[in-house]
Order: structure tokens, then sequence, then C-alpha cells
């Protein structure tokens, strides 16, 4: 096994087990807790991720980059570079807790809707919540530098760790009569043991020499033009991936947003195998980049964009078989009647998102962040104004359709400019390829799920069975779509299975 695959599988099973144990996490929370709890828990959760994209600015692509490019060649450089990424890491996560501390109030009293739940409570939660949790901005830093190592196992041996002790004390807690203020003190603990394990962690790796802050103009005005780019990358791509559940938490109960958080999480979920593969991805395309291995990028590229395009989509599609039964088991039937329509819609958004993941990655790769930057930008005046319209007069169904809004206009203006600067490939052959799966799974799935409506039959069983038929006749056909190199990959796998 290559270690690009061995980082692929690693990434792949450490966040399929952390999926598992959140699903227990939110039944459990909404169950004992209530509608509000977990909504309330959801926004800090928003809140983070705005915050966290302002004051992170994108360093995290610099650090595996950097890493991954020069830890085996440069050991000096390296050291003034962790050094530096360090001491802004660290200030700038002082800085955003300050910033929760005294915003608080005003999140609270002026813009989410509360029901049953006291403001008090509620600005303790978010202050407490949101000063530790934010301490994933120096944690992204050593997971980074990890990363850049290609040592991944270690990254989500850690993440799978915390979040079953994180979730199984709380169930715990809950079980033994604890109440909610218990609860939120026990998961704040959890992200100040998470940093403290991925310090020592990095140490291992890297000595502590390597970690203790200390700032270097050198290192910054190396990487200044690339920081710039990944900075609006991951602001501007921050704003428009939470911008659905701030306008949600605006216009509807504080409940109703921790149903859609949910749904939103989950079904981002899907994406986890695209995740998986960038992560592990990214590091090797840059070290190729460096070496000016052109063709091998390429040979690479190809295959893993085909993989991620048609192993992902018989995920995304299972949504419309098992969303029903599964968030009535998690919930409630009327719950999840509202949030089906949604969670569809955000199923199609993520499927269209993660089929640019790897020309993301080559872009980066390659130095060309500044592609993906101004796309961000320029939706911040197109999509942004739409998202608050299709939430304002339809709700929860309007968050789930900007997701594919944004993703339209994302094929429109990255595509292109991708395929022509950085992978040198025919624009036209690139959609033609993403066209040619979407009509193959409105054959499959698309015709399976209008029989069972044809029918009326939405028994378990038949949604099972249904699924199970058109993922069998979509991996076949998907055969005849698939490029040379991933099906030379899949011969090759398949005589090693043999012998």
């Amino acid at each position: 096994m290559t270690k690009l695959s061995k980082n692929i599988f690693y990434n792949l099973i450490g966040q399929g087990i952390v999926l598992v144990i959140s699903f227990a996490a939110v039944r459990l929370i909404f169950h004992k807790l209530g509608a509000e709890a977990l909504g309330i828990i959801y926004f800090t959760t928003s809140l983070n991720s705005i915050l966290m994209a302002l004051l992170e600015m994108g360093v995290s692509s610099v650090v595996v980059r950097e890493v991954s490019g020069h830890f085996d060649l440069d050991k000096s450089y390296t050291k003034d570079f962790m050094r530096t990424f360090s001491f802004f890491y660290w200030g700038v996560y002082m800085i955003s807790g300050l910033l929760i501390f005294f915003m608080a109030p005003f999140f609270v009293d002026k813009w989410i809707h509360l029901t049953s739940m006291s403001s008090i409570t509620a600005i303790s939660i978010v202050r407490i919540l949101g000063i530790t949790s934010i301490m994933v901005l120096p944690r992204s830093f050593y997971l980074s530098a990890i990363s850049g190592l290609q040592k991944m196992e270690f990254n989500n041996f850690i993440n799978i760790v915390i979040t079953g002790l994180q979730q199984v004390g709380a169930f715990f807690i809950l079980f033994f009569g604890g109440g909610l203020m218990f609860v939120i003190y026990w998961l704040a603990a959890s992200y100040i043991v998470e940093v403290v394990v991925y310090f020592f962690v990095s140490a291992y790796f890297f000595s502590f020499a390597f970690l203790v802050p200390r700032f270097s103009f050198m290192p910054i005005k190396k990487n200044l033009k690339f920081i710039s780019s990944t900075a609006l990358i991951s602001f501007f791509a921050t704003i428009h991936s939470q911008a659905d559940k701030i306008v949600v938490s605006k216009f509807l109960p504080v409940a109703t947003l921790g149903y859609y958080s949910f749904a939103y999480s989950s079904v981002s979920q899907g994406s986890l195998l695209a995740g998986a593969v960038s992560q592990a991805a990214y590091p090797s395309f840059s070290i190729l980049s460096k070496n000016e291995n052109k063709n091998r990028m390429l040979s690479q590229y190809h295959k893993l964009q085909d993989f991620i395009c048609f192993s992902t989509l018989p995920v995304f599609a299972m949504g419309a078989f098992a969303l029903m039964p599964v968030l009535s088991f998690l919930f409630n039937e009327k719950v999840a009647q509202s949030l089906f329509l949604p969670a569809i819609f955000l199923c199609v958004g993520f499927y269209m998102n993660g089929t640019l993941v790897i020309p993301y990655v080559f872009s980066l790769a390659v130095g060309k962040p500044e592609i993906t930057a101004k796309m961000n930008f320029y939706a911040l005046f197109i999509v942004l104004p739409v998202t608050v319209l299709l939430v304002y007069f339809f709700g929860l169904i309007g968050a789930g359709l900007s997701w594919i809004c944004y993703n339209i206009f994302s094929f429109f203006y990255v595509v292109p400019r991708i395929c022509r600067e950085c992978i040198g490939i025919k624009i036209q052959n690139w959609y033609l390829h993403i066209l040619k799966i979407f009509i193959l799974m409105i054959l499959t799935y698309g015709v399976s799920w209008i029989i069972l409506d044809k029918i009326a039959n939405h028994s378990i069983f038949a949604l099972i069975s249904a699924y199970c038929i058109a993922s069998i006749i979509f991996l076949c056909c998907s055969y005849f779509l698939i490029g040379k190199e991933l099906r030379e990959t899949i011969f090759h796998y398949l005589r090693i299975i043999k012998i």
C-alpha cells in the first residue's frame, strides 16, 4: 500500500468512527437536554467556524505545504517556520477568546431566538464552549504540521479517542442525572485535553524546539503571497458554508437551527471520502509540484478525481433512501419531514462540492490559490444575497437550495480557470464527464426512487432493496466511464487480492 493510499485509508476510517459517535451524541442531547440546548451548541459551533476563518487566515494550508516540501531538505528553515506560526496561532487564539467573551451577550440577546432557556445560561454556554472550542486554532497548527509529514494515522487516532471520550463522558453525565452545564464543562475540558495531546505528539515528531513560539519575519515574507490568497479562501469559504445557518438563526427559532445544523453536518459527512483523499493528496501533490513531476501529478489527478466522483455519489444518493427513517429515529417524524427536502438539496450541493475538491487541492499545490480566493470574493455579492432571500422566503428549504447555488457558481468560475491554468485539460471534457455521472445517477437512483414512490412502499426493506439494486447498476455502469488511471489501479488491487 502506497503512502497516499495508506493516508486515505486512515483518514476515512478515523472520520467514519467520529461520525458514528456524533450521531449517538446528537440523539442523546436532543432527548435529554432538549432542542434549544442542541440549537445553542450548534450556534456556538457555527459562530466559532466563522471566527476561526477570520483569525486563522488559511495558514493551515501553508503549514502542510511548507512542512511537506522542506522538512527533509531544510530543517533550519522548517524550525523557523514552525516557531513563527506557533507564535501566530497562539496569539490569535488569545485575541479570539477575548472577542468571544465580550461578544457573547450581543449574539444571545440580539440575534438568536430563545423560548425556554434563559439568556444568562445561553451566554455562559457561548462563552465556555466558544473560548475552549476555538482552541482548534492552535490544534489545527499541530494537526497540519503532522499532516505535512503524511502521518495522518496519528491525527485520526487522536480525533477518535478524544471524540469518543467526549461523547461517552457526556452520556454518563446525563445517565447519572447531570444537567446541561455539567455537559458543557465536560465538552470544554475535552477541547483543552485535545490540544495538549496534539502538542506532545507534534513534539515527538519535531522536538519541542520546533514548537516554542518565536516570531521571525523570513517565513512570513517567503509565504506572504500564498498566505494572502489562502486567507481569503478560508474566510470567504467559511462565510458561504455557514451563511445558511447564520441566516436561519436570525429568522427562525434556535431549536430549528439545531435541527438544520445537524442535518447539514450529517450530510456533509458524505464528503468524508473526498476529505480523506484531499488531505492525503495535498502533501503528495505539493511534493510532486516542487519536484516538477507534472506527468505523475496529472496521472494522480485523473485517478483521484474519478475515484471521488464515482465513489461518493452512492453515499449522497443514500440520503433519499435513508434520511426519513434516520431522522425519525434521532428526533421524531415531524422534525424528519421538515428536514427531508432541505437535506436532499444539501446532498446534491455537497456532491457538487466534492467534485471540486481535487481540482482545488491541485491548484493549491501548484501555487494558484488566488483562483478560489477570487471566486469566493465574487460570491459574496452574488450568492450571499441569494442565500438571505431564499432563507427569508422559503425557510429551511431555501437554506438547502442556497448550497446548490454556491456550488453552481463555483462550477462556472473555478473550473474553467483551474482546468486552463493549473491542470492543462480541456474545460468541456471536465463538464462532460460530470454530466455523464449525473445522467447515470438519474437513470439509477432517480428511477429507483420514482418506482418506490409510485407503488407507495417506503418500508425499511423496500428502501434498502431499492438502494442496493440502484447502487449495483450504478457501479457496474461506472466501470465504462472511469479513466484508464483508476481502472489500472483497480486491476492492480484485484491482482493483489487474488494472490
